[in-house]
């Protein structure tokens, strides 16, 4: 009875091992699809690409150190003042009533940063 038990837990033990390295050849061998972005930055899914590209070209232009006349059309079209350009970049909100009079400001960067309009998933 006793080599019964041990023939059985040697073959449930081959079949897990078969089954184990089946499923880690399987998965390796199925390369995944990369996406890259303009800027080198991957992505697995093509919508997150998509969506990354959209809000590359529309904040780009607030990170330009001398933006050129159609990026500052852009930043005015955008609504975003110069001054609240300059302060997200560099010195932050450090103070609650700054951060309060901006309300209106970060309202319109909310609306850049939507991008559920392209999402399709």
């Amino acid at each position: 009875m006793s080599n019964l038990y041990i023939g059985l837990v040697v073959l449930v033990g081959l079949l897990a091992t078969g089954v184990l390295l089946r499923f880690i050849f399987s998965t390796s061998a199925n390369p995944k699809e990369i996406f890259e972005s303009i800027d080198g930055t991957k992505f697995s899914r093509e919508k997150d690409l998509k969506e990354y590209e959209v809000l590359y070209e529309r904040l780009k232009c607030l990170y330009e150190e001398n933006p050129s006349a159609n990026e500052k059309k852009q930043n005015a079209k955008s609504g975003l003042t110069l001054s609240f350009i300059k302060q997200l970049k560099t010195n932050g909100f450090p103070t609650l009533n700054l951060l309060i009079s901006n309300k209106e400001q970060f309202k319109k960067l909310v609306e850049l940063l939507d991008v559920s309009e392209i999402s399709s998933d």
